[in-house]
């Protein structure tokens, strides 16, 4: 979900930032890497990506032969997501989670950094299920403790960050079970959210000129650093990951 028209007023700029913004690029690996690893174990063919934005996992997973259909509800992340990526495997289409009604159903949802922006977060897990084949998995990431709140979250749209302990019950309550549970983005990454990405996104003049940093292409060299983060489990982390499966 783009609810602060990130992807109108950045553009194709947008795509060097899902790319190689250290946050997103290590939640990238993290996610593809869970999905590999399931698929090494489960029939893994058809996979539908919620708030795909421009197109990165998307694509990525069509590359790796898996069947995408990836969804969002901003018009110009879908115009950018065909535009740049032309994958056989890969379609994209412009849909709103809370309107979704599909005879399709899949093997996995993924739904990365997506519910935090919706209301009526319930019904959107409601709408998930739906679309997943029986004993289907639902691949999900979002932002969590509220003590990190920061006006970054409410330029982009949280309306909340989540609590272990409320997605889980949120999930169990619609019909999951609960497979795997990864925290995320921490400490390195940490340390780069709140003293470099923060201050740097808070600054009127970038968010008037829309002028990514200097050094943002260095970033594809020394992003990798930050994959050391993956070694951690720290409830001290941003973000967590939460693989699930329905259970019927």
């Amino acid at each position: 979900m783009s609810a602060y028209k990130a992807y109108k007023d950045w553009g194709e700029q947008k795509l060097v930032i899902d790319s190689v913004e250290p946050t997103h690029y290590v939640r990238n690996f993290l996610v593809l890497s869970t999905i590999k690893n399931l698929s090494r174990k489960y029939k893994i063919r058809n996979i539908c990506e919620l708030g795909c934005g421009v197109g990165i996992l998307s694509s990525r997973l069509a590359v790796c032969g898996f069947k995408v259909d990836a969804f969002d509800l901003d018009k110009y992340a879908v115009k950018l997501a065909k535009k740049f990526n032309k994958g056989k495997n890969v379609s994209f289409f412009i849909k709103n989670i809370l309107a979704l009604k599909s005879n399709k159903k899949y093997d996995l949802v993924l739904a990365v950094e997506v519910i935090e922006h919706i209301k009526k977060d319930v019904q959107a897990i409601e709408k998930i299920t739906n679309i997943l084949k029986p004993h289907g998995f639902l691949l999900i990431t979002v932002p969590i403790n509220e003590k990190y709140r920061r006006e970054f979250d409410n330029r982009s749209g949280h309306v909340r960050r989540y609590s272990e302990s409320d997605l889980k019950s949120k999930l169990e309550k619609n019909g999951f079970i609960i497979i795997k549970t990864k925290y995320f983005s921490f400490p390195l990454l940490w340390l780069w959210y709140f003293y470099f990405y923060l201050p740097y996104s808070a600054r009127k003049s970038i968010r008037k000129e829309k002028k990514l940093p200097f050094y943002v292409h260095l970033l594809k060299i020394f992003n990798k650093v930050f994959l050391a983060d993956l070694l951690f489990n720290s409830k001290k982390a941003t973000n967590i990951m939460v693989l699930a499966q329905k259970t019927n």
